[in-house]
């Protein structure tokens, strides 16, 4: 059963009504849910992140027992209170709810809502009789759009569309990628060549190659933040160099979350060629994390691990989202950094 536990960073979106929570639920998964039971964690009155569940059939509803129990788990340990939102027809809706409603309550997450909605309508699972027939609902009528897209939050289609935002290029592009990837792997080797040096008995790369490799990174950051486009020869240089640790470090811990490093990321993972795609993908993985995209995050984890199953710093922030570790507490023990 597939989920999604993308952590939400707190924001400054208020929910005063129940059409809110229908409105809002897109702009807080990154994406408009389909055939989904959505849970939206709050404690102390603030949103802290939304989990995603996948809508078993009628007859396998018992599957998702052991999904909402460690849902619950994880969930208790961050919130203290729930709204659930499931996506589809009833049938498969309020069975699924009523398994993680059990599985939250007896976590000790005090359950505020239950809704369902399909097809522009939604409806109240709390025995409210005004829901009975459904209430139809405006997302134009709301506030929350407009306040999410002031912060620059627009949620996408589906979560395919989050996917292709991520699709390797293809046909001349990818042809100009590979000659442009041989061209700095080449280099990259010849410079490694130069020799290398030991440190507690272990090979390290030349301090010249960590050097070039983390002027690359810091050049991309800068070009980046000018709104620009790296070339070919850029992109496959800084891919290279990013399979030096010490520069995928560098890179890593001085990922913010910015819309310009997203970007950045979003282009370089698509231009990479295969071989060298796992570290860009683990660093877009990193930047969606920290400005609260755990749906993207947990898409370009998937895909950093496509490339290289082995790849430790996306098994680990894979580890930190199926836990629901909200992105400052993961950033402080991973790097030291605290938020301001």
């Amino acid at each position: 059963m597939k989920e999604d536990l993308p952590v939400v960073a707190p924001r400054k979106l208020r929910l005063t009504s129940r059409e809110d929570i229908v409105v809002a639920v897109p702009y807080l998964l990154g994406f408009h849910p389909q055939d989904s039971l959505v849970c939206v964690v709050l404690d102390n009155q603030r949103i802290r992140f939304v989990a995603r569940l996948d809508l078993p059939q009628p007859s396998e509803v018992h599957q998702l027992s052991a999904p909402a129990a460690q849902t619950a788990a994880m969930i208790s340990q961050y919130g203290s209170a729930a709204i659930l939102v499931g996506y589809g027809p009833a049938d498969r809706v309020e069975p699924a709810a009523e398994v993680l409603t059990t599985a939250l309550l007896a976590a000790h997450v005090d359950v505020l809502e239950v809704l369902r909605v399909d097809e522009g309508r939604y409806w109240c699972l709390c025995g409210d009789t005004n829901c009975a027939d459904g209430v139809a609902y405006n997302p134009a009528a709301s506030n929350f759009p407009a306040e999410a897209v002031y912060l620059g939050i627009a949620p996408l289609p589906d979560r395919a569309a989050l996917e292709r935002l991520i699709t390797p290029v293809t046909g001349p592009k990818r042809d100009r990628m590979r000659a442009a990837s041989d061209t700095a792997l080449r280099r990259l080797t010849d410079m490694l060549s130069d020799g290398t040096s030991i440190t507690g008995g272990q090979p390290s790369p030349p301090e010249h190659v960590v050097c070039s490799g983390i002027a690359a990174v810091q050049q991309a950051y800068e070009s980046a933040a000018r709104g620009e486009t790296l070339s070919d020869d850029d992109v496959a240089w800084l891919a290279a160099v990013l399979m030096v640790p010490q520069v995928r470090d560098h890179a890593w811990t001085t990922c913010d979350g910015s819309d310009e490093q997203r970007r950045l990321w979003i282009d370089v993972t698509r231009r990479a060629t295969p071989g060298t795609s796992a570290a860009p993908a683990c660093l877009l993985a990193i930047t969606a994390y920290l400005a609260g995209d755990g749906a993207l995050a947990n898409i370009a984890v998937d895909r950093s691990l496509r490339a290289d199953p082995n790849y430790h710093l996306a098994q680990l922030l894979g580890r930190a989202l199926q836990a629901g570790v909200p992105p400052d507490l993961w950033q402080a023990a991973t790097t030291g950094k605290t938020a301001d």
